[in-house]
């Protein structure tokens, strides 16, 4: 277990500083900074002055050192969080930003995962049992499609035709008659289930093949036999079987779903993390912009982390 542990911090630590690194020369490369600040009308030595207070009079490889920097807690003789930067637009460190944004994109995140397992393996389980050919249809035209495509699609049926739901809104609002906060959950129906529908068709048809395999074996055959119910079957037999390869796939899609959130945040008007970010870059706010592409590489790394512990939690085999 210690070397398994020692292994994957290994690896999570090298996919954070290359991502780190990669991060940091894309930005670097999108242009000026101090010009894109200032504007075309911009003087010479506003532009010098704006350069020396961002250290871009700097060689590239001290502005790396200084992008660092920012994340060491320990600075100037005393403790203290990284601010990683200061944004242009907001005047307040990029972390503190972030940590603002972050629950709007853990609670997009987390519900669109919770009800893509339950789909997906719950109706990959039925499947196995009761095969529907419909279903089967349309879990394959829900991978097909990127969660941008379903959710404008999604958007034009049930909120734009059918008027069932809103596409764009805060779940938590302010009523001035009874200066109260509310909370409106039909404004995550449509942003979760764009999120949660590809991930679910994904475990749907994977719980379905895995579990109809298993359905076929000799001592889910004498379980039959001896009488005992479908329900018992499924969730006693079948999916304690099926618990490691479900383990990996859920950790690899774990990672992905709140990357995806990013984009879906955009399209509906969520106040989180992507919303953020898409500002940023439409302001060329690049303290704001890396930062913020640095925190969720940390999220991603994070998640990826806890999905391949879970993973190997789950099976006996890596565990030897």
């Amino acid at each position: 277990m210690v070397r398994f542990l020692l292994r994957l911090s290994a690896q999570a630590l090298l996919l954070f500083f290359f991502s780190f690194t990669l991060l940091f020369l894309l930005v670097r490369g999108l242009g000026d900074p101090a010009q894109m600040l200032l504007g075309q009308r911009s003087d010479q030595a506003s532009l010098e002055a704006i350069r020396a207070s961002l250290h871009l009079d700097q060689p590239l490889w001290r502005q790396y050192l200084y992008a660092w920097q920012d994340w060491f807690p320990y600075r100037e003789g005393q403790w203290r969080w990284p601010t990683l930067g200061i944004s242009y637009q907001f005047g307040r460190p990029v972390a503190h930003l972030f940590w603002e944004r972050l629950p709007a994109t853990l609670l997009l995140g987390g519900l669109a995962f919770g009800v893509a397992v339950l789909i997906g393996v719950g109706g990959g389980l039925w499947q196995a049992y009761r095969p529907i050919a419909w279903l089967n249809l349309l879990s394959l035209g829900v991978l097909s499609l990127p969660s941008y495509v379903l959710g404008l699609l999604l958007i034009v049926l049930l909120a734009l035709k059918l008027r069932w739901l809103p596409f764009a809104g805060y779940v938590w609002t302010y009523d001035p008659l009874t200066e109260k906060v509310l909370w409106q959950g039909k404004y995550l129906v449509l942003p979760v289930l764009v999120l949660a529908l590809r991930p679910a068709a994904y475990f749907f048809q994977l719980t379905a093949a895995q579990a109809r395999q298993i359905l076929a074996s000799d001592y889910v055959r004498a379980a039959r036999a001896r009488g005992k119910a479908p329900w018992p079957i499924l969730t006693q037999d079948v999916l304690r079987v099926l618990a490691p390869a479900l383990a990996t796939a859920l950790s690899q899609w774990l990672a992905g779903l709140f990357t995806g959130a990013l984009f879906v945040e955009e399209l509906f008007d969520w106040p989180g993390l992507g919303k953020l970010l898409f500002l940023a870059l439409s302001t060329s706010d690049f303290p704001l912009i890396l930062g913020l592409a640095q925190l969720s590489a940390l999220l991603f790394v994070g998640l990826h982390t806890l999905g391949e512990l879970l993973a190997w939690w789950s099976d006996p085999r890596l565990r030897t």
